[in-house]
């Protein structure tokens, strides 16, 4: 706001707009910054709740441990805490910090990848009986870092990486162990640029 506001002074005090027309814009500028900050209070006030990063995928399969080492082998995550109907797959090692993250409080997102529950499992005291799901996450993507999409088409293929594919943009599909759409992206496909 201030160097919009120095713009306009200057540009009135060389000439090249009226005082009428600096008055216009100044009040303009001021009632523009002024509603904005109100809707800004005002959405604050409203909720307090603001998501900041994804903390885990939860994916149900039928075989956790497939899916598991699927995951373990093609994106190079380790597994952690593995049970005997699910296992955790964090994107990095104890002690990381998510990618261009420099706070040491900020978790890392993971997959906990656990068997279907077929009813025997039990549930906590209160909880609702799972209804079978009728929605559907369709794909999840991955960033990589230093992503290059011939040299990951040519790697996943080495690997035996199933219906590997291009997509738009600086990415790949592919199938995981369980028929899931996988993709993997440079840094540059956000939701910020190119919608990913």
């Amino acid at each position: 706001m201030e160097g919009f506001v120095a713009h306009k002074l200057n540009e009135f005090e060389t000439g090249k707009i009226s005082r009428r027309k600096l008055i216009e814009m100044l009040t303009l500028a001021a009632t523009t910054a002024y509603a904005t900050n109100e809707a800004q209070a005002q959405g604050q006030a409203e909720s307090p709740i603001k998501a900041q990063l994804i903390n885990h995928f939860s994916y149900t399969c039928d075989d956790f441990r497939v899916a598991g080492d699927w995951y373990t082998k093609v994106l190079n995550l380790d597994q952690v805490g593995a049970s005997d109907h699910d296992t955790a797959i964090p994107f990095g090692k104890k002690d990381d910090k998510p990618y261009g993250v420099t706070a040491n409080d900020v978790p890392l997102t993971h997959l906990i990848i656990r068997n279907r529950d077929r009813g025997d499992a039990p549930r906590p005291p209160g909880a609702p009986e799972r209804q079978p799901s009728q929605a559907v996450i369709d794909h999840i993507c991955f960033t990589v870092a230093d992503f290059n999409k011939d040299r990951a088409k040519a790697e996943l293929t080495r690997l035996g990486v199933q219906n590997v594919r291009e997509a738009g943009g600086n990415s790949v599909h592919m199938e995981d162990a369980n028929g899931f759409d996988v993709q993997i992206a440079g840094l540059d496909l956000n939701a910020l640029s190119s919608g990913g």
